[in-house]
Order: C-alpha cells, then structure tokens, then sequence
C-alpha cells in the first residue's frame, strides 16, 4: 500500500468538519461518530443520514475535498464556519481502510461487500478510467487525484491528533484564534481558498447522474 500511495504522489488526505469540533479534534483525534455517539460526546455532525452505514469510519477525501459535498453542507448551513484537516498518508496502512471509487453512499458502493473495497487493488481502482467519457488524460486529472470528485475513503478507527497535518480556514480570525489556542500548532494553520472551491474539471461531473 505505501509504495501504491507514493507512486502515485499522494501527500496527504483531507477531511471538513465545522469549527466548532477542531478543538476536540485536534485534542483529542478524530473519533468515528459510532463512538461519540455510544460515549454521548458532545460533536456536530457534517452527514444527519449517514447512509453509508459505516459510522464506525471517518470519510476522507485524496489531495482535494468532495467539492459537491461540501458545497453542499455550507449552503445548507450558511452561518456555519468549517475547516479542513490535512491528514497524513500513512494512516492508510497502518489503519484498516476502505477505498470508495465514488461516493459510499452510492448504490454501486452501498452493494459492494466491504472486503472488496480494501487493500492495493480497490485503492488503486479510485485511479482508474472507470465511467469517465472523456478519460482522465482528457479531463487533465492529476496523477494523484482520484477519478470521481466523491471519491473517498473510510478510515475505521480513531485518526489521533499526529496523524493530523494541520487546518486550512477560510476565515483568517479563527485561524488567528486558534493559533492561540494551539500555539504549536500554529505553523500548520492556513488559509487555502481552492480548498473550499471545486476541482477544474468541475463541468464534466456537474450533471453526471449519481455525483
């Protein structure tokens, strides 16, 4: 897994929550939602349905967030301020995983056994020309870049605070803010617009039926 990960150029993961569990998250980790569920910790959640059905996992996203997702989440809350964490690449073997080539909560993932979705090969098909008409060397995709936008991946297990890179914002007071409450961390805060914008080959998956 970690030589597929390297050639690739991966350099790390990310995950968006709202700002109001950084504080925990970068204390604590990011913890599944079963978890805090079962342990009543205090948390606000990004997904109310989580059809997924694995919320014994955290969702993460390769070198770009799930734009369509996450558009979506702040125009549903939009006095809601968020966050993205950056997460390191070796979580993904030295946790268990699963590699979603699109969205989890698809009917095509949702009917896939979960052994199917683990290990080199299933993480290696998110790179893959798998419905995309033009291809990705049309598309322009970088190398690192999985395919589908919603393409993700399940991390189950409690991702601890040094897994995590650092915060991107998008409002530089809280930046600020919390570089005084985590003062070393406050090299790894930054602000990063693209991060809260869409991939550039946005119009081609703009209709696509399932994304």
């Amino acid at each position: 897994m970690q030589q597929a990960i390297e050639t690739k150029g991966i350099s790390f993961l990310l995950h968006f929550t709202r700002i109001e569990n950084l504080h925990n998250i970068l204390t604590n980790g990011l913890i599944p939602r079963s978890t805090l569920e079962a342990t009543n910790s205090s948390f606000i959640f990004n997904d109310t349905m989580r059809i997924d059905g694995y919320k014994n996992a955290s969702c993460c996203s390769i070198q770009h967030p799930n734009y369509k997702m996450f558009y979506s989440l702040r125009q549903q809350y939009p006095n809601t301020e968020w966050v993205v964490l950056g997460i390191r690449t070796n979580i993904l073997w030295e946790k268990n995983c699963a590699f979603c080539y699109t969205n989890a909560a698809s009917s095509t993932i949702l009917s896939t056994p979960l052994a199917d979705l683990q290990g080199v090969q299933a993480f290696n098909k998110m790179f893959e020309d798998i419905y995309t008409n033009p291809t990705r060397s049309i598309l322009n995709i970088p190398n690192n870049y999985p395919t589908d936008p919603q393409a993700e991946i399940l991390i189950f297990d409690v991702i601890e605070p040094h897994y995590i890179i650092g915060a991107i914002f998008q409002n530089p007071t809280l930046m600020e803010i919390y570089k005084l409450l985590f003062p070393e961390k406050m090299g790894s805060f930054a602000l990063y617009p693209p991060f809260f914008s869409y991939r550039h080959d946005y119009l081609h998956w703009k209709n696509d039926i399932g994304n």
